[in-house]
């Protein structure tokens, strides 16, 4: 005997079952449009609940291994309690980066552009230093820390670490948002520092200079190697 035809989603609202030929022959060419049209989305409609029923399984199942169950540690639990015996060698790895943006700018600039008030009535506003127009000088310093040791580095200009990654990444970095430009150097600042804190601890890498030249020289010399010590590629 030949088994009646279902369609996926039987039962659901808004469901119509099968057309015998005789019907569907009969319905005008617009009808039949619109019911091959309401078949497509209730077969994507159907299929569609069918699969977060099993993906709903699938997350029951990944949260009781997470959490385990009566005197059965989870993952979590295992996590926490390898964590406990290997957290010694974590310690010289937490550490807090960050990128300072200092003004630098002469008083003159300062003045003309109405971040600094003028205190003395006899000082001079100069358009030149030297030979050189006197304009803005932004200059950026990295500092690494934890709860015991903290660290600054020097990185220099704005406009000269623009360049410098310009060369590095050999992509135009001199118009990129500014936060774009924070987050690289700290990535790039937390990399060279975690390397560098590992091989000669807290101690040797405080009685070093770090600074820019030294991070790209770094970055040069291990290549994509890097991002093994944080980071994304």
């Amino acid at each position: 005997m030949k088994k009646r035809k279902t369609y996926v989603g039987k039962g659901l609202k808004w469901f119509v079952d099968f057309l015998p030929d005789e019907i569907f022959n009969s319905m005008s060419d617009e009808e039949k449009k619109n019911y091959r049209e309401y078949r497509r989305y209730q077969k994507e409609m159907g299929q569609g609940l069918e699969k977060i029923k099993k993906l709903q399984k699938q997350i029951e199942t990944i949260q009781k291994n997470i959490s385990g169950g009566g005197e059965v540690d989870g993952w979590e639990g295992k996590m926490k309690m390898y964590y406990d015996r290997i957290n010694h060698i974590d310690k010289n790895f937490k550490l807090n980066c960050s990128i300072e943006r200092r003004d630098r700018s002469s008083i003159t600039k300062k003045i003309k552009e109405g971040s600094l008030i003028k205190s003395k009535s006899d000082f001079t506003l100069k358009n030149t230093y030297g030979k050189k127009e006197i304009g803005s000088v932004i200059k950026l310093y990295g500092r690494v820390e934890n709860s015991v040791h903290r660290h600054q580095l020097y990185l220099g200009d704005e406009r000269n670490i623009r360049l410098v990654l310009s060369t590095l990444y050999n992509e135009d970095w001199s118009n990129e948002p500014y936060e774009f430009l924070k987050d690289e150097l700290r990535s790039l600042v937390s990399q060279y520092s975690r390397y560098h804190i590992f091989h000669n601890k807290w101690e040797g890498f405080k009685s070093e200079t770090h600074n820019l030249q030294s991070i790209i020289e770094w970055c040069s010399r291990i290549g994509e190697e890097r991002y093994k010590w944080g980071g994304t590629r």
